[in-house]
């Protein structure tokens, strides 16, 4: 997974949520997420930052990183040209429109969840996390590469979706 993808991949997910809108759009990054991305070391982040922006205009326009207010967190800015190349040449994800029309469902159970994970395949990863908590992969990245870190709570189900490498940070903080 490189940087490009996860931006794609996150303009996608937004659009198979709440539709198309030709705009622009601001995704946030940890920057450990950007080291790992990218890849880049520390030292050299805002020279890989630069690199990637030269090499992604063609397809996702003039973006713009930048470290917000909140040390080591940055705001990628994607303008409407680019938001507009991922609808018209990136097809939405079967997986992943499966699991945003059912994630939300009113009295859906993790259990729920994991059937829509194996309608794709039965090899799949479940790790549970704590009384409430789940993450959830395929092992074949090629259906979805991403873990989704489920919780249930009073008002119902809510997910992150994680990179493993990520996803594995976060466990390992526990």
């Amino acid at each position: 997974m490189d940087l490009k993808k996860n931006i794609c991949d996150n303009i996608k997910e937004c659009e198979i949520k709440i539709g198309y809108r030709e705009e622009d759009m601001n995704l946030y990054y940890p920057q450990a997420s950007l080291l790992e991305l990218l890849p880049a070391e520390k030292e050299n982040l805002s020279e890989a930052l630069a690199a990637f922006c030269r090499t992604a205009e063609p397809e996702l326009g003039k973006l713009t990183i930048k470290e917000t207010e909140e040390k080591g967190r940055y705001c990628i800015h994607v303008p409407s040209a680019g938001v507009k190349y991922v609808h018209e040449n990136l097809e939405d994800s079967p997986f992943l429109k499966a699991f945003l029309a059912e994630i939300f469902k009113a009295g859906n159970t993790v259990e729920d969840m994991i059937k829509i994970f194996q309608s794709f395949s039965q090899d799949i990863i479940i790790e549970k996390v704590d009384e409430q908590e789940w993450g959830i992969s395929f092992q074949n990245p090629e259906i979805d590469p991403y873990v989704y870190y489920l919780e249930q709570d009073a008002f119902g189900l809510q997910y992150h979706r994680f990179t493993r490498q990520a996803y594995d940070a976060l466990k390992d903080s526990y």
